[in-house]
């Protein structure tokens, strides 16, 4: 494989392992414990495995090897309750909570974006827009939470947040949430500062 994909699949490891995906700091425990844990959750507990088989079925499609893609597709569908289209173009940096996770059409997804469980992103065949193959195009840092549906030609902006079981229909803009079905863009707060505890470095 080309250093690449070894990049694009390392950068998704790192979006998983920065994401504090489940684990928090322990005294108690070593450093290797905690490194295999950490280990153990993105690997074998997380879905980080279906985002490197749908790195290595592109991959094979660039290549020109027909049925690597299938098996990959078939490992995807079983184990993690993932489909992704063949023409979907995502960018590095992706983070599949838990799989159960459908991505079809012509979807392109920025990069570092996180998908939680449950999450459709594809077609639609409403009397608005009709039936078409464009499916919706995702900015950098878009998080989207549990059980949400993003619909059709739509533009999600960077740093989007998109709301548990939010119906997307319509564009979002960049630094703003998505509520409701269907989904209402409303502005972000700015986080408030970090308040020093005296604990910082323990």
């Amino acid at each position: 494989m080309t250093d690449n994909v070894w990049n694009e699949i390392r950068s998704d490891y790192d979006a998983y392992y920065n994401s504090g995906f489940t684990w928090l700091p322990d005294p108690d425990k070593g450093e290797l414990r905690r490194r295999w844990e950490r280990l153990d959750t993105i690997v074998l507990r997380g879905a980080w495995p279906a985002v490197v088989c749908f790195r290595i079925k592109k991959w094979a499609w660039r290549r020109g090897l027909p049925l690597l893609p299938v098996l990959c597709d078939t490992l995807n569908r079983i184990f993690w309750g993932v489909l992704i289209a063949d023409h979907v173009r995502i960018d590095r940096g992706l983070c599949l909570a838990h799989g159960y996770v459908v991505i079809d059409g012509g979807t392109t997804i920025g990069k570092n974006c996180s998908i939680n469980p449950y999450v459709t992103i594809g077609l639609t065949n409403s009397s608005k827009v009709g039936f078409s193959l464009r499916g919706p195009t995702l900015g950098d840092n878009v998080y989207i939470g549990t059980g949400a549906k993003i619909l059709g030609p739509v533009t999600i902006g960077d740093n989007a947040k998109i709301g548990a079981n939010a119906v997307v229909i319509s564009d979002i803009p960049a630094g703003h949430t998505a509520v409701g079905a269907p989904a209402r863009a409303i502005p972000q707060k700015p986080l408030p500062p970090r308040r020093r505890t005296g604990q910082e470095g323990v």
